[in-house]
C-alpha cells in the first residue's frame, strides 16, 4: 500500500511541477562566475536541523571573504532562531513552509533586488518555481539544472559529491577559496550541564538513534535490538545510550528494558534536540539511520556508523565526513527501507568500526 501511495504522490508532484514550469519558468543565459556580491539570499524554507548544520559554514565563508556581504535566509519561523542566533546570518526572512502565491509575491517584494539567490535542491518543485520567478536577482544557483531560471547550474558539475563540496563549488564560482568547512553545532548550556551530571561515573558510551519522521529511515525495534546486541558484544566496556524523540520516550525505555545487563540506557525525559547533541558529544561513537544526528556528530568530531536506505545519490550527498565513519547502504527494494539489511555485511563492517574504538592492549601496535 505504501508503495502505491508514494507513486500516486510522485505522479501528482510531477504534474504540478510541469504545469508551474510552463507558466513561470524562463530561460536565462548560463554563467560560470559571479562577482560584485552585495546581497546573497538562501532559500531554506524546507530546512531541517541536520542539513542546516551542514550549511552552517557557508555564511561564515561569505562574511570572511567580504564582511560587507549581506547573508540572508528564507526559512520558517520554527527554524529562524537557528539561523539568526547560531549561524548569525544578517537577515532572516520568515515564511510558512507552504505559503500562498500572494504571500510569496509579498515576500519577493520585501526582499527586493539581490545579487544571488541560492536554492540547493535537486528538484525544484511547483511552489519553489513560483517564488524563484518572483525574486529580483541577478543570478540564481541550484542543483536542478533543468530549470531555465537557474543560470549558475551546479547539478551535473557536482554530481556524486557531498553537499559540503557542492557548496564549495558554488563559493568558488563566487571567487571564494580556502574555506573552513567545520560545522557550527547548536549547543545549550542547560543540556550540557544536565548530561554532564547524568554521565558522571558512568562507563564509556555509544549513542544510538533509531527514530526518524519518515518510515524509510526509522530503525525497527527488531533491527535496533540486533544492532545494539552486536555493539555490546564487540565493546564490552561500553554502554549504549538510546536517544529519544518527541513521543518516543516510552518506546525508548521499552527497548532499553529488553537488555538485562543494564548496559542499554537512555537519558530520562529528553526535552530538546540539544539534549541529544550533548549526548553525542559525550559518546565515543554514534550509530544511526538518520543523518541529522550524523551531521551533528561530524561537527563534534564523533565517528558514526550510518545506515542508509538504498539510495546511492542520497548517501553521496549526506554521508558522514568523519574519517573513521562507516556509511552503509541497505539492500534495494520498493519502498525504500533502511531495515532491509545484509546482516553478514553489517556484522563485518561493524567489527572493524568497533575495533577502532577498543583500547589497545599493552605491547600491541594497534
Amino acid at each position: 500500500m505504501r508503495k502505491w501511495i508514494n507513486r500516486l504522490r510522485a505522479g501528482r508532484d510531477s504534474f504540478r511541477i510541469a504545469a508551474s514550469r510552463r507558466r513561470h519558468d524562463r530561460s536565462r543565459p548560463s554563467v560560470d562566475h559571479i562577482d560584485r556580491l552585495k546581497r546573497v539570499v538562501f532559500i531554506r524554507w524546507d530546512a531541517k536541523w541536520g542539513d542546516s548544520v551542514v550549511f552552517s559554514f557557508v555564511p561564515r565563508a561569505l562574511k570572511a571573504f567580504n564582511p560587507e556581504i549581506s547573508v540572508e535566509v528564507v526559512t520558517t519561523p520554527e527554524m529562524a532562531p537557528l539561523f539568526r542566533d547560531t549561524f548569525v546570518v544578517d537577515v532572516v526572512h520568515e515564511t510558512a513552509r507552504k505559503p500562498s502565491k500572494d504571500a510569496m509575491r509579498g515576500l519577493a517584494e520585501k526582499i527586493g533586488e539581490v545579487d544571488l539567490v541560492v536554492f540547493f535542491s535537486h528538484l525544484i518543485k511547483h511552489r519553489d518555481i513560483f517564488l524563484l520567478s518572483q525574486l529580483k536577482t541577478r543570478h540564481l544557483a541550484s542543483l536542478d539544472d533543468s530549470v531555465g531560471l537557474v543560470d549558475l547550474k551546479l547539478g551535473e558539475a557536482t554530481r556524486g559529491r557531498h553537499m559540503v563540496d557542492k557548496y564549495l563549488v558554488m563559493l568558488e564560482k563566487c571567487g571564494i577559496t580556502g574555506v573552513n568547512t567545520d560545522y557550527v553545532v547548536p549547543r545549550s548550556d542547560e543540556s550540557e550541564a544536565r548530561v554532564e551530571q547524568w554521565r558522571e561515573g558512568r562507563p564509556p558510551m555509544v549513542t544510538f538513534n533509531a527514530y526518524s519522521k519518515g518510515r524509510a529511515r526509522s530503525l525497527t525495534p527488531e533491527t535496533s535490538e540486533r544492532l545494539i546486541g552486536l555493539v555490546l558484544e564487540r565493546l564490552p566496556e561500553h554502554e549504549v545510550c538510546v536517544m529519544s524523540a518527541p513521543g518516543k520516550q516510552a518506546e525508548v525505555e521499552g527497548l532499553c528494558s529488553r537488555f538485562e545487563s543494564g548496559r542499554v540506557v537512555c537519558l530520562p525525559e529528553t526535552r530538546a534536540i540539544h539534549d541529544n547533541i550533548a549526548l553525542i558529544d559525550h559518546s565515543d561513537a554514534l550509530i544511526s539511520g538518520i543523518t541529522a544526528t550524523v551531521h551533528m556528530a561530524d561537527g563534534l568530531g564523533v565517528p558514526s556508523f550510518v545506515l542508509f536506505p538504498y539510495d546511492p545519490d542520497d548517501r553521496d550527498d549526506w554521508h558522514s565526513r568523519h574519517p573513521a565513519s562507516v556509511n552503509l547502504l541497505s539492500l534495494p527494494g520498493d519502498p525504500q527501507d533502511v531495515n532491509r539489511l545484509n546482516w553478514s555485511e553489517v556484522e563485518g563492517v561493524l567489527d572493524r568500526f568497533c575495533l577502532a574504538m577498543r583500547p589497545a592492549e599493552p605491547g600491541s601496535r594497534h
